[in-house]
Protein backbone atom coordinates (compact mmCIF):
# COMPACT_ATOMS: atom_id res chain seq x y z
CA UNK A 1 0.00 0.00 0.00
CA UNK A 2 2.60 2.42 0.70
CA UNK A 3 4.80 1.58 -2.27
CA UNK A 4 1.61 2.01 -4.34
CA UNK A 5 0.62 5.75 -2.98
CA UNK A 6 4.65 6.93 -3.65
CA UNK A 7 4.35 5.57 -7.16
CA UNK A 8 1.32 7.59 -7.54
CA UNK A 9 2.87 10.70 -6.18
CA UNK A 10 5.98 9.81 -8.16
CA UNK A 11 3.70 9.88 -11.06
CA UNK A 12 1.87 13.31 -9.93
CA UNK A 13 5.26 15.17 -9.38
CA UNK A 14 6.28 13.81 -13.05
CA UNK A 15 3.07 15.32 -14.10
CA UNK A 16 3.45 18.20 -12.66
CA UNK A 17 6.64 18.67 -13.66
CA UNK A 18 5.80 18.34 -16.77
CA UNK A 19 3.15 20.73 -16.80
CA UNK A 20 5.57 23.12 -15.18
CA UNK A 21 8.29 22.81 -18.61
CA UNK A 22 5.83 23.22 -20.79
CA UNK A 23 4.85 26.24 -19.53
CA UNK A 24 8.15 27.43 -19.19
CA UNK A 25 9.01 27.00 -22.50
CA UNK A 26 5.84 29.33 -24.01
CA UNK A 27 6.22 31.76 -21.80
CA UNK A 28 10.23 31.50 -23.57
CA UNK A 29 8.63 31.51 -26.66
CA UNK A 30 6.05 34.18 -26.14
CA UNK A 31 9.06 36.27 -25.26
CA UNK A 32 11.14 35.44 -28.17
CA UNK A 33 8.30 36.46 -30.28
CA UNK A 34 7.92 39.98 -28.04
CA UNK A 35 11.46 40.63 -27.72
CA UNK A 36 11.94 39.72 -31.82
CA UNK A 37 9.16 42.27 -33.01
CA UNK A 38 10.88 45.27 -30.85
CA UNK A 39 13.72 44.58 -32.57
CA UNK A 40 11.97 44.27 -36.15
CA UNK A 41 10.59 47.43 -35.00
CA UNK A 42 13.75 48.97 -33.47
CA UNK A 43 15.07 48.54 -37.02
CA UNK A 44 12.33 50.12 -38.87
CA UNK A 45 12.77 53.02 -36.78
CA UNK A 46 16.24 53.32 -36.86
CA UNK A 47 15.95 52.91 -40.87
CA UNK A 48 13.05 55.40 -41.39
CA UNK A 49 10.89 53.14 -43.48
CA UNK A 50 7.56 52.87 -41.00
CA UNK A 51 4.57 54.28 -42.48
CA UNK A 52 4.43 57.09 -40.29
CA UNK A 53 7.87 57.78 -40.42
CA UNK A 54 7.69 57.51 -44.08
CA UNK A 55 4.90 60.74 -43.79
CA UNK A 56 6.74 62.59 -42.14
CA UNK A 57 9.67 62.89 -43.71
CA UNK A 58 7.69 63.60 -46.99
CA UNK A 59 5.84 66.44 -45.10
CA UNK A 60 9.17 67.47 -43.49
CA UNK A 61 10.67 67.87 -46.98
CA UNK A 62 7.67 69.36 -48.99
CA UNK A 63 6.82 72.62 -48.02
CA UNK A 64 9.33 75.31 -49.00
CA UNK A 65 7.00 78.23 -48.46
CA UNK A 66 6.19 77.25 -44.95
CA UNK A 67 9.05 78.26 -43.11
CA UNK A 68 12.18 75.29 -41.79
CA UNK A 69 10.62 72.25 -40.10
CA UNK A 70 12.31 71.00 -37.25
CA UNK A 71 13.43 68.09 -39.74
CA UNK A 72 15.03 70.91 -41.68
CA UNK A 73 16.62 72.75 -38.98
CA UNK A 74 18.49 69.72 -37.61
CA UNK A 75 19.86 69.04 -41.62
CA UNK A 76 21.07 72.66 -40.94
CA UNK A 77 23.35 71.74 -38.23
CA UNK A 78 24.87 68.89 -39.88
CA UNK A 79 25.49 70.92 -43.55
CA UNK A 80 26.56 74.12 -41.11
CA UNK A 81 30.17 72.86 -42.17
CA UNK A 82 29.60 72.07 -45.78
CA UNK A 83 31.45 73.68 -48.47
CA UNK A 84 28.55 75.45 -49.76
CA UNK A 85 26.42 78.81 -49.42
CA UNK A 86 23.12 79.88 -50.34
CA UNK A 87 22.94 83.60 -51.49
CA UNK A 88 19.57 85.41 -52.44
CA UNK A 89 20.23 87.90 -54.56
CA UNK A 90 18.42 90.93 -54.65
CA UNK A 91 17.12 93.28 -57.00
CA UNK A 92 18.18 96.85 -58.74
CA UNK A 93 20.27 99.03 -55.81
CA UNK A 94 19.70 95.78 -53.09
CA UNK A 95 16.04 97.55 -52.90
CA UNK A 96 14.06 94.06 -52.90
CA UNK A 97 13.97 90.33 -52.78
CA UNK A 98 11.23 90.27 -55.58
CA UNK A 99 12.67 90.48 -59.57
CA UNK A 100 9.52 91.14 -62.42
CA UNK A 101 11.68 88.96 -64.86
CA UNK A 102 15.04 87.67 -64.95
CA UNK A 103 17.05 87.48 -68.08
CA UNK A 104 19.58 84.96 -67.89
CA UNK A 105 22.71 84.20 -70.21
CA UNK A 106 25.77 82.09 -70.32
CA UNK A 107 28.63 82.29 -72.42
CA UNK A 108 29.11 78.48 -72.01
CA UNK A 109 25.79 77.34 -72.22
CA UNK A 110 23.43 76.56 -69.84
CA UNK A 111 21.54 73.76 -68.42
CA UNK A 112 17.53 75.01 -67.40
CA UNK A 113 15.31 72.88 -65.16
CA UNK A 114 12.21 73.18 -64.54
CA UNK A 115 9.88 69.92 -63.17
CA UNK A 116 10.49 67.56 -65.56
CA UNK A 117 11.27 69.70 -67.88
CA UNK A 118 15.17 70.11 -69.49
CA UNK A 119 16.08 72.67 -72.07
CA UNK A 120 19.64 72.99 -73.12
CA UNK A 121 20.77 76.75 -74.19
CA UNK A 122 23.53 77.40 -75.97
CA UNK A 123 26.37 80.03 -75.90
CA UNK A 124 25.08 83.63 -75.95
CA UNK A 125 21.33 82.27 -76.06
CA UNK A 126 19.30 83.62 -73.94
CA UNK A 127 16.88 82.38 -71.21
CA UNK A 128 14.14 85.04 -70.07
CA UNK A 129 12.57 84.43 -66.49
CA UNK A 130 9.09 85.34 -66.06
CA UNK A 131 6.26 84.79 -63.06
CA UNK A 132 3.87 82.79 -65.83
CA UNK A 133 6.38 80.32 -66.23
CA UNK A 134 5.32 79.44 -62.50
CA UNK A 135 2.11 77.03 -62.89
CA UNK A 136 3.40 75.57 -59.47
CA UNK A 137 4.72 77.53 -56.80
CA UNK A 138 6.42 74.73 -55.21
CA UNK A 139 8.61 73.87 -58.24
CA UNK A 140 12.06 74.95 -58.20
CA UNK A 141 13.88 76.23 -61.89
CA UNK A 142 17.56 75.61 -62.22
CA UNK A 143 19.81 77.56 -64.21
CA UNK A 144 23.46 75.74 -64.48
CA UNK A 145 26.40 76.66 -66.72
CA UNK A 146 27.61 74.66 -68.58
CA UNK A 147 31.21 73.59 -68.04
CA UNK A 148 31.79 75.62 -64.58
CA UNK A 149 31.08 78.86 -66.41
CA UNK A 150 28.98 81.70 -64.93
CA UNK A 151 25.27 82.95 -65.50
CA UNK A 152 24.79 86.80 -66.32
CA UNK A 153 21.73 88.19 -65.11
CA UNK A 154 21.60 90.97 -68.20
CA UNK A 155 18.60 93.03 -66.73
CA UNK A 156 20.07 93.29 -62.81
CA UNK A 157 21.96 96.61 -62.24
CA UNK A 158 25.24 96.19 -60.33
CA UNK A 159 28.43 98.46 -59.93
CA UNK A 160 30.27 95.57 -61.77
CA UNK A 161 28.94 92.87 -64.65
CA UNK A 162 26.23 90.57 -62.65
CA UNK A 163 27.90 87.15 -63.30
CA UNK A 164 27.77 84.00 -61.19
CA UNK A 165 29.28 80.63 -60.38
CA UNK A 166 27.09 77.65 -59.54
CA UNK A 167 23.21 77.12 -59.62
CA UNK A 168 21.03 79.97 -59.91
CA UNK A 169 17.44 78.47 -58.46
CA UNK A 170 14.50 80.41 -59.39
CA UNK A 171 10.94 80.00 -57.45
CA UNK A 172 8.05 81.74 -58.34
CA UNK A 173 5.41 83.86 -55.96
CA UNK A 174 2.64 86.01 -56.29
CA UNK A 175 5.04 89.01 -55.56
CA UNK A 176 7.77 87.89 -58.33
CA UNK A 177 10.57 85.66 -58.41
CA UNK A 178 13.10 84.76 -55.82
CA UNK A 179 16.33 84.08 -56.90
CA UNK A 180 19.09 82.76 -55.14
CA UNK A 181 22.72 81.43 -55.93
CA UNK A 182 23.97 78.16 -54.66
CA UNK A 183 28.02 78.07 -54.62
CA UNK A 184 30.96 76.95 -52.88
CA UNK A 185 31.83 79.14 -50.13
CA UNK A 186 35.42 80.11 -51.26
CA UNK A 187 33.72 81.19 -54.71
CA UNK A 188 31.46 83.26 -53.11
CA UNK A 189 34.44 84.56 -51.26
CA UNK A 190 35.92 85.49 -54.91
CA UNK A 191 32.82 87.99 -55.32
CA UNK A 192 32.26 89.09 -51.26
CA UNK A 193 36.41 90.32 -50.97
CA UNK A 194 36.55 92.98 -53.74
CA UNK A 195 32.78 94.32 -53.08
CA UNK A 196 34.04 94.56 -49.11
CA UNK A 197 37.52 96.18 -49.85
CA UNK A 198 39.57 97.82 -52.73
CA UNK A 199 41.74 95.44 -54.21
CA UNK A 200 44.19 97.92 -54.25
CA UNK A 201 44.92 97.50 -50.68
CA UNK A 202 48.18 95.36 -49.28
CA UNK A 203 47.90 91.46 -49.90
CA UNK A 204 47.76 91.02 -45.96
CA UNK A 205 44.84 93.34 -45.49
CA UNK A 206 42.90 91.51 -48.11
CA UNK A 207 44.01 88.43 -46.40
CA UNK A 208 42.88 89.20 -42.96
CA UNK A 209 39.49 90.41 -44.72
CA UNK A 210 39.55 86.85 -46.61
CA UNK A 211 39.47 85.14 -43.46
CA UNK A 212 37.32 87.28 -41.64
CA UNK A 213 34.61 87.29 -44.69
CA UNK A 214 34.89 83.02 -44.76
CA UNK A 215 34.52 83.37 -40.70
CA UNK A 216 30.94 85.61 -41.02
CA UNK A 217 29.85 83.09 -43.76
CA UNK A 218 30.52 80.22 -41.53
CA UNK A 219 29.26 81.20 -38.61
CA UNK A 220 25.96 82.24 -40.90
CA UNK A 221 25.67 79.24 -42.97
CA UNK A 222 24.54 77.88 -39.10
CA UNK A 223 20.97 79.05 -39.78
CA UNK A 224 18.71 80.65 -42.78
CA UNK A 225 18.05 84.11 -43.13
CA UNK A 226 15.40 83.70 -45.43
CA UNK A 227 14.36 80.09 -44.60
CA UNK A 228 11.20 79.91 -47.28
CA UNK A 229 14.14 79.25 -50.10
CA UNK A 230 16.74 78.26 -47.98
CA UNK A 231 18.93 80.84 -48.27
CA UNK A 232 21.37 81.42 -46.06
CA UNK A 233 22.61 85.44 -46.48
CA UNK A 234 21.79 87.87 -49.38
CA UNK A 235 23.80 89.93 -51.25
CA UNK A 236 23.71 93.38 -49.65
CA UNK A 237 24.97 94.86 -46.47
CA UNK A 238 22.87 93.63 -44.46
CA UNK A 239 25.46 90.65 -44.39
CA UNK A 240 28.50 90.42 -46.99
CA UNK A 241 28.05 92.73 -50.11
CA UNK A 242 28.24 89.94 -53.17
CA UNK A 243 29.01 90.55 -56.76
CA UNK A 244 28.91 93.88 -56.24
CA UNK A 245 32.61 94.03 -57.39
CA UNK A 246 33.80 91.73 -60.26
CA UNK A 247 35.90 89.16 -59.30
CA UNK A 248 40.34 90.17 -59.08
CA UNK A 249 42.99 88.53 -59.21
CA UNK A 250 44.33 89.53 -55.90
CA UNK A 251 41.07 88.89 -54.48
CA UNK A 252 41.04 85.31 -55.50
CA UNK A 253 44.73 85.19 -54.46
CA UNK A 254 43.90 86.58 -50.53
CA UNK A 255 40.92 83.72 -50.48
CA UNK A 256 43.29 80.56 -51.87
CA UNK A 257 45.99 81.80 -49.87
CA UNK A 258 43.72 81.17 -46.54
CA UNK A 259 41.36 78.34 -47.84
CA UNK A 260 39.56 77.27 -44.98
CA UNK A 261 40.64 79.62 -42.05
CA UNK A 262 38.44 80.82 -40.00
CA UNK A 263 38.55 82.78 -36.33
CA UNK A 264 36.99 80.40 -33.64
CA UNK A 265 36.54 81.72 -29.86
CA UNK A 266 36.37 79.15 -27.63
CA UNK A 267 36.26 76.28 -30.46
CA UNK A 268 32.95 78.43 -31.82
CA UNK A 269 33.22 79.98 -34.88
CA UNK A 270 32.64 83.37 -34.29
CA UNK A 271 30.73 86.50 -35.97
CA UNK A 272 33.35 88.58 -36.86
CA UNK A 273 31.94 91.80 -38.32
CA UNK A 274 33.83 94.54 -39.67
CA UNK A 275 33.04 98.09 -41.22
CA UNK A 276 35.34 100.78 -43.30
CA UNK A 277 37.06 102.88 -40.46
CA UNK A 278 37.66 103.05 -37.12
CA UNK A 279 37.03 106.41 -35.11
CA UNK A 280 39.67 105.35 -33.06
CA UNK A 281 38.05 103.08 -30.26
CA UNK A 282 36.07 99.75 -31.26
CA UNK A 283 32.59 99.58 -30.15
CA UNK A 284 32.86 96.38 -29.89
CA UNK A 285 29.73 93.59 -29.23
CA UNK A 286 27.88 96.79 -27.11
CA UNK A 287 27.72 98.04 -30.42
CA UNK A 288 24.36 95.98 -30.93
CA UNK A 289 23.43 95.62 -27.11
CA UNK A 290 23.47 97.76 -24.09
CA UNK A 291 24.54 94.54 -22.26
CA UNK A 292 27.71 95.46 -19.82
CA UNK A 293 28.97 91.71 -19.83
CA UNK A 294 31.70 92.17 -22.45
CA UNK A 295 34.72 92.31 -21.45
CA UNK A 296 36.02 88.41 -21.60
CA UNK A 297 34.43 88.57 -25.19
CA UNK A 298 36.19 88.45 -28.35
CA UNK A 299 34.66 92.01 -29.35
CA UNK A 300 34.51 93.44 -25.87
CA UNK A 301 34.72 97.88 -26.27
CA UNK A 302 37.88 100.10 -25.65
CA UNK A 303 37.73 103.83 -24.80
CA UNK A 304 37.78 105.94 -21.76
CA UNK A 305 35.47 105.75 -18.93
CA UNK A 306 34.61 109.73 -18.54
CA UNK A 307 33.28 110.03 -21.99
CA UNK A 308 30.01 107.29 -20.89
CA UNK A 309 29.81 109.57 -17.74
CA UNK A 310 27.45 111.79 -19.93
CA UNK A 311 28.00 115.37 -18.22
CA UNK A 312 29.38 118.18 -19.41
CA UNK A 313 33.29 116.86 -17.82
CA UNK A 314 32.88 113.44 -20.12
CA UNK A 315 31.08 115.73 -23.49
CA UNK A 316 34.15 118.53 -23.29
CA UNK A 317 36.47 115.43 -22.84
CA UNK A 318 35.06 113.18 -25.84
CA UNK A 319 34.82 116.28 -27.98
CA UNK A 320 38.73 117.07 -27.46
CA UNK A 321 39.18 113.37 -28.70
CA UNK A 322 37.26 114.15 -31.64
CA UNK A 323 38.91 117.83 -32.56
CA UNK A 324 42.44 116.33 -32.03
CA UNK A 325 42.30 112.68 -32.66
CA UNK A 326 44.92 110.41 -31.51
CA UNK A 327 47.99 110.12 -33.86
CA UNK A 328 48.90 106.21 -33.08
CA UNK A 329 45.53 105.09 -34.06
CA UNK A 330 46.36 103.31 -37.10
CA UNK A 331 43.46 104.95 -39.45
CA UNK A 332 44.90 108.38 -37.88
CA UNK A 333 46.01 109.48 -41.49
CA UNK A 334 42.56 108.23 -43.10
CA UNK A 335 39.69 110.98 -44.52
CA UNK A 336 37.24 108.84 -42.66
CA UNK A 337 38.66 109.35 -39.81
CA UNK A 338 37.37 112.86 -38.72
CA UNK A 339 34.29 114.35 -40.85
CA UNK A 340 32.19 117.33 -40.26
CA UNK A 341 28.40 117.40 -41.69
CA UNK A 342 26.36 120.80 -41.38
CA UNK A 343 23.09 120.19 -40.93
CA UNK A 344 20.32 122.74 -41.68
CA UNK A 345 17.01 122.71 -39.15
CA UNK A 346 15.34 125.56 -41.09
CA UNK A 347 11.71 125.55 -42.67
CA UNK A 348 11.83 122.72 -45.53
CA UNK A 349 14.96 120.85 -43.90
CA UNK A 350 13.49 121.08 -40.62
CA UNK A 351 10.25 119.63 -41.73
CA UNK A 352 12.02 116.77 -43.26
CA UNK A 353 13.50 115.85 -40.22
CA UNK A 354 10.46 116.04 -38.51
CA UNK A 355 8.93 113.67 -41.13
CA UNK A 356 11.35 111.14 -40.89
CA UNK A 357 11.08 110.76 -36.98
CA UNK A 358 7.67 110.31 -37.59
CA UNK A 359 8.25 107.57 -39.89
CA UNK A 360 10.69 106.15 -37.52
CA UNK A 361 8.10 105.67 -35.08
CA UNK A 362 5.66 104.21 -36.97
CA UNK A 363 8.39 101.47 -38.38
CA UNK A 364 10.73 101.01 -34.94
CA UNK A 365 8.41 102.39 -31.90
CA UNK A 366 10.67 100.37 -29.72
CA UNK A 367 13.08 102.98 -30.72
CA UNK A 368 11.06 106.18 -31.54
CA UNK A 369 9.18 107.68 -29.11
CA UNK A 370 7.16 110.78 -29.62
CA UNK A 371 5.46 112.21 -26.99
CA UNK A 372 3.11 115.51 -26.02
CA UNK A 373 1.32 116.25 -22.90
CA UNK A 374 -1.48 117.56 -24.99
CA UNK A 375 -1.46 116.66 -28.30
CA UNK A 376 -1.23 113.39 -30.61
CA UNK A 377 1.96 112.06 -32.45
CA UNK A 378 1.12 112.97 -35.70
CA UNK A 379 0.60 116.47 -34.89
CA UNK A 380 4.65 116.81 -34.96
CA UNK A 381 4.49 117.03 -38.35
CA UNK A 382 2.84 120.37 -37.67
CA UNK A 383 5.70 121.71 -36.41
CA UNK A 384 7.62 124.03 -37.84
CA UNK A 385 11.06 124.52 -35.66
CA UNK A 386 13.59 122.22 -33.15
CA UNK A 387 14.37 124.04 -30.14
CA UNK A 388 17.21 121.88 -29.02
CA UNK A 389 18.92 118.15 -29.19
CA UNK A 390 20.57 116.62 -26.67
CA UNK A 391 22.60 113.47 -25.97
CA UNK A 392 21.42 111.15 -23.29
CA UNK A 393 23.86 108.12 -23.89
CA UNK A 394 27.14 107.81 -24.79
CA UNK A 395 29.36 104.47 -24.59
CA UNK A 396 33.05 104.94 -23.67
CA UNK A 397 34.45 104.10 -26.71
CA UNK A 398 32.62 107.04 -27.91
CA UNK A 399 29.31 105.59 -29.59
CA UNK A 400 26.21 107.72 -28.99
CA UNK A 401 23.48 105.08 -28.35
CA UNK A 402 20.50 107.67 -26.60
CA UNK A 403 19.73 110.95 -28.18
CA UNK A 404 16.62 113.47 -27.04
CA UNK A 405 14.90 116.02 -29.48
CA UNK A 406 12.63 118.76 -27.94
CA UNK A 407 10.22 120.65 -30.53
CA UNK A 408 7.95 123.44 -28.69
CA UNK A 409 5.20 120.46 -28.24
CA UNK A 410 6.99 117.61 -28.50
CA UNK A 411 9.83 115.71 -26.61
CA UNK A 412 11.32 112.81 -29.05
CA UNK A 413 13.29 110.27 -27.90
CA UNK A 414 15.86 108.22 -30.50
CA UNK A 415 17.76 105.18 -29.18
CA UNK A 416 20.67 102.42 -30.57
CA UNK A 417 23.38 103.79 -33.20
CA UNK A 418 21.75 102.32 -35.94
CA UNK A 419 18.82 104.15 -35.78
CA UNK A 420 20.29 107.61 -34.70
CA UNK A 421 22.07 107.39 -38.04
CA UNK A 422 18.64 106.96 -39.67
CA UNK A 423 17.28 110.03 -38.28
CA UNK A 424 19.82 112.35 -38.87
CA UNK A 425 21.17 111.47 -42.21
CA UNK A 426 19.46 112.83 -45.08
CA UNK A 427 19.76 111.71 -48.58
CA UNK A 428 21.90 114.81 -50.92
CA UNK A 429 23.77 116.52 -48.06
CA UNK A 430 27.11 116.88 -48.37
CA UNK A 431 29.56 115.59 -45.64
CA UNK A 432 33.22 117.14 -45.69
CA UNK A 433 35.67 114.43 -44.60
CA UNK A 434 39.09 114.97 -42.74
CA UNK A 435 41.00 115.57 -45.77
CA UNK A 436 38.64 118.55 -46.98
CA UNK A 437 36.41 115.68 -49.96
CA UNK A 438 33.31 115.97 -49.94
CA UNK A 439 30.72 112.88 -49.36
CA UNK A 440 27.19 112.58 -50.41
CA UNK A 441 24.94 111.43 -47.64
CA UNK A 442 22.55 108.39 -48.18
CA UNK A 443 19.68 107.68 -45.90
CA UNK A 444 22.33 107.21 -43.00
CA UNK A 445 24.77 109.07 -41.04
CA UNK A 446 28.18 108.12 -41.47
CA UNK A 447 28.74 106.61 -38.05
CA UNK A 448 27.66 107.25 -34.19
CA UNK A 449 30.61 108.53 -33.04
CA UNK A 450 30.15 112.32 -32.99
CA UNK A 451 29.39 115.12 -31.15
CA UNK A 452 26.73 118.04 -31.60
CA UNK A 453 27.48 121.55 -32.17
CA UNK A 454 24.47 123.80 -32.01
CA UNK A 455 23.57 126.85 -33.83
CA UNK A 456 20.86 128.99 -33.02
CA UNK A 457 18.29 131.57 -34.05
CA UNK A 458 18.59 133.10 -37.13
CA UNK A 459 20.74 136.36 -36.96
CA UNK A 460 24.17 134.40 -38.03
CA UNK A 461 25.85 134.60 -34.63
CA UNK A 462 26.09 131.44 -32.53
CA UNK A 463 24.47 132.19 -29.12
CA UNK A 464 23.00 129.79 -27.15
CA UNK A 465 19.14 128.51 -25.86
CA UNK A 466 18.34 130.55 -23.39
CA UNK A 467 17.76 133.32 -25.54
CA UNK A 468 14.33 131.01 -26.41
CA UNK A 469 15.66 130.73 -30.42
CA UNK A 470 15.03 127.53 -32.14
CA UNK A 471 17.62 125.54 -33.66
CA UNK A 472 18.44 126.86 -36.88
CA UNK A 473 22.03 124.53 -37.90
CA UNK A 474 23.79 121.77 -35.83
CA UNK A 475 27.05 121.00 -37.15
CA UNK A 476 27.73 117.15 -36.21
CA UNK A 477 31.53 116.84 -35.86
CA UNK A 478 31.92 112.96 -36.50
CA UNK A 479 34.37 110.25 -36.37
CA UNK A 480 34.79 106.46 -38.51
CA UNK A 481 32.84 105.18 -40.96
CA UNK A 482 30.29 102.40 -39.98
CA UNK A 483 29.00 100.71 -36.53
CA UNK A 484 32.63 100.52 -35.29
CA UNK A 485 32.69 96.94 -34.43
CA UNK A 486 35.17 94.31 -35.46
CA UNK A 487 37.85 95.35 -37.68
CA UNK A 488 38.77 98.49 -39.52
CA UNK A 489 38.89 97.47 -43.11
CA UNK A 490 40.90 100.78 -43.29
CA UNK A 491 42.85 100.25 -40.32
CA UNK A 492 43.40 96.99 -41.36
CA UNK A 493 45.20 98.54 -44.70
CA UNK A 494 47.57 100.81 -42.30
CA UNK A 495 48.42 98.15 -40.38
CA UNK A 496 49.34 95.66 -43.44
CA UNK A 497 51.24 99.22 -44.57
CA UNK A 498 53.35 99.07 -40.94
CA UNK A 499 54.51 95.43 -41.69
CA UNK A 500 51.86 93.64 -40.25
CA UNK A 501 50.47 89.84 -41.46
CA UNK A 502 46.96 89.30 -41.62
CA UNK A 503 46.99 87.19 -38.46
CA UNK A 504 48.48 89.90 -36.73
CA UNK A 505 45.77 92.17 -38.44
CA UNK A 506 42.94 90.51 -36.81
CA UNK A 507 44.43 89.84 -33.50
CA UNK A 508 44.52 93.37 -33.50
CA UNK A 509 40.87 93.72 -33.78
CA UNK A 510 39.82 90.50 -32.58
CA UNK A 511 41.59 90.48 -29.35
CA UNK A 512 44.06 87.56 -30.31
CA UNK A 513 45.17 86.89 -26.78
CA UNK A 514 42.30 84.79 -26.50
CA UNK A 515 41.35 84.40 -30.36
CA UNK A 516 43.13 81.46 -32.65
CA UNK A 517 42.85 81.10 -36.31
CA UNK A 518 42.03 77.40 -37.40
CA UNK A 519 41.13 75.44 -40.29
CA UNK A 520 38.16 74.40 -41.34
CA UNK A 521 37.88 70.35 -40.66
Amino acid sequence: MWRYKEIQENRRGKIILKKLITVFLWLVLAAGIYWCNVSTQDLKEHEGITENEDKKQEEDTKDLAGGITQKEEEISRVEALSDTIRVLIKTDGFQGIYHGAINIVSDSGMIVEYGNTVTECGSGEEFLITKELFQDHSEVLKVTAKDQGVCRITNLKRSAEASYRGTMECYGTSEGIVLVNELKVEEYLYGVVPSEMPSSYPAEALKAQAISARTYTYFHKKSYAYPEWKANVDDSTAFQVYKNIEETAEAVLAVNDTRNEVLTYDGEVIESFYYSTSSGYNGGARVWSELETFSDNYLYETGEDIFAENNTEGEAAYQQFIDNGNPSDPEFGEAWYRWNYDKSLEGEACRTFLQKLYELSNAQPQNVRIRSQYLSKEKILEECAVKDIRILKRHKSGLVTGIIIETQNFMVSVRTQHVIRQAFGTAGDTLVKKDGSQYSLGDLLASAYFYIEKKYGNTGSDNNAESGDNLREIVIHGAGLGHGCGMSQNGAKCLADRGCTAYEILAYYYNGAIMSVDSLK
